[in-house]
């Protein structure tokens, strides 16, 4: 059995660590996109998804795909 190296995070990882969970990120909005065009969202990951539709609100980086990827997936929802 494999052991994980316990690697010491300062402040500031952490620190980075919590705004990234709060702050709306693409990352999780396409990651749960492309999950509900495969099977239902469970409630849960619907909220998440609803929280992080603004995607990265300083960039807006992936906003075209992320649309294009969530019409697919509501066009899959409907059938």
């Amino acid at each position: 059995m494999a052991h994980k190296n316990k690697v010491k995070r300062s402040t500031a990882d952490r620190l980075f660590d919590f705004v990234g969970a709060i702050v709306p990120s693409c990352g999780s909005a396409l990651r749960l996109v492309e999950l509900g065009q495969n099977r239902p969202l469970s409630v849960r990951e619907k909220f998440v998804l609803l929280y992080n539709t603004p995607l990265c609100p300083h960039c807006q980086c992936n906003r075209e795909k992320f649309n294009k990827e969530r019409a697919k997936m509501l066009q899959n929802q409907r059938k």
